[in-house]
């Protein structure tokens, strides 16, 4: 959790040192994504506590990070296309772009990075 944390921090830095004052609608959608993320893992957390009884629950909100990490995958590359296509007029909005996406997409890695790790305290005390 602590790795999505600081991906999330990165990202926040990255839109403020490049002044982004408007994000992009897919920028806007794994932000979304991630919120829901982060819900998810509170959620998952404190089932935790009582592995036997939870298990089924766990494994289902760990799929379910899984699933959204995938969605973001597919919105990033969605979104790296279409800032490339404007990059021809303004090249350093395409890098800028690049490299908010880029943050934000790591985000969601590491929320899946979490999910992994859920399933394998599941699986070791099941």
């Amino acid at each position: 959790m602590d790795d999505a944390i600081d991906e999330m921090l990165a990202a926040a830095r990255a839109i403020d040192l490049y002044e982004l004052h408007e994000l992009r609608p897919g920028m806007k959608d794994i932000i979304k994504i991630i919120c829901e993320a982060a819900t998810v893992t509170a959620e998952a957390v404190p089932l935790l506590r009582n592995l036997g009884s939870n298990g089924t629950k766990l494994h289902q909100l760990t799929g379910r990070l899984v699933s959204l990490e995938g969605k973001a995958d597919e919105i990033h590359a969605v979104g790296l296309r279409h800032a490339f296509q404007n990059a021809r007029t303004d090249p350093l909005q395409f890098a800028v772009s690049r490299e908010v996406f880029k943050n934000l997409e790591r985000v969601t890695d590491a929320f899946e990075d979490v999910a992994n790790e859920i399933d394998g305290i599941v699986i070791d005390h099941a």
